[in-house]
């Protein structure tokens, strides 16, 4: 039976990609991550989880392959994670301004937080970008738009799994946070796959998305949390118009960047290469 379901699971590349994101979500709306470290471990159960998925499309090519060293990717992912520093360090200066009390143990919590965003980012490059990039790869490799399929795809799934959750469906705030927030997510989705195309290392696009969303939410292991409810990026009070604006001007700003990163990188894509080894 377990056979007839890894041949099943292996010969349906989109079908198996459907199932991972559809196990991730229900993971995000039913674990309970009520801690910084509770949500560590369960991403990096979800890491693990990824990696079953990602074996039944691709075997252990993506896991254990790789073109160029790490450094590629952190180079060239540089100005995303320059970014996303001058935006942790203005909530730094904003805590600190507001006068939010530390945490008991900062240097601890930081640790965990530092953990935390890490398996966020593993977890997130696994599921988001190489199950489903390279299901739609296996199942539509002879079509000249299968990049530009994956590319849609894989971007806007990701953008979109930000938003998951429960959120005032009437509020035109709400709505264009969560256009905003899938657009912004998604942009820079695009680049880090544009990166995994070219290495084919998975584990440093991890790394690169791990960093940078450590570099704006370190903050997080520093001081007190404050306590909202409803999604995590849907923000309809008072501040809501700010998050909003700030929403869209971070996806600009992702636009750029990621020009920038296919300006650089994409025309050296060995798409034929792709076509032929993934």
């Amino acid at each position: 039976m377990l056979k007839k379901y890894i041949e099943f699971m292996k010969k349906s590349p989109l079908i198996t990609a459907a199932l991972c994101i559809v196990y991730v979500v229900v993971c995000f709306n039913t674990v309970p991550t009520e801690t910084n470290f509770q949500f560590f471990i369960v991403r990096t159960l979800l890491c693990g989880a990824s990696c079953f998925f990602l074996y039944q499309i691709s075997g252990d090519k993506t896991l254990a392959s790789c073109y160029v060293s790490t450094g590629y990717v952190i180079k060239n992912a540089i100005g995303f994670l320059l970014m996303s520093l001058i935006m942790g360090s203005v909530l730094l200066l904003s805590n600190i301004e507001e006068q939010v009390p530390l945490n008991d143990n900062p240097v601890l919590g930081l640790i965990i937080v530092f953990l935390m965003f890490i398996s966020v980012g593993l977890f997130e490059e696994l599921a988001f970008r190489a199950v489903i990039n390279d299901a739609i790869i296996y199942k539509f490799r002879e079509k000249k738009y299968v990049f530009v399929i994956s590319a849609v795809v894989s971007s806007l799934v990701f953008g979109a799994a930000h938003i998951v959750g429960e959120f005032d469906a009437t509020s035109a705030i709400a709505w264009g946070q969560a256009v905003a927030k899938t657009l912004e997510s998604g942009v820079f989705g695009l680049a880090l796959l544009i990166l995994y195309w070219k290495t084919r290392n998975i584990w440093a696009c991890g790394l690169a998305h791990g960093l940078f969303d450590f570099f704006a939410g370190y903050t997080e292991g520093l001081f007190v949390p404050v306590t909202n409810s409803g999604s995590s990026y849907i923000n309809t009070g008072e501040d809501g118009v700010r998050i909003l604006i700030t929403y869209f001007v971070v996806a600009a700003i992702n636009a750029v960047l990621t020009f920038l990163v296919w300006k650089k990188v994409g025309k050296t894509i060995d798409f034929e290469k792709i076509r032929r080894e993934w």
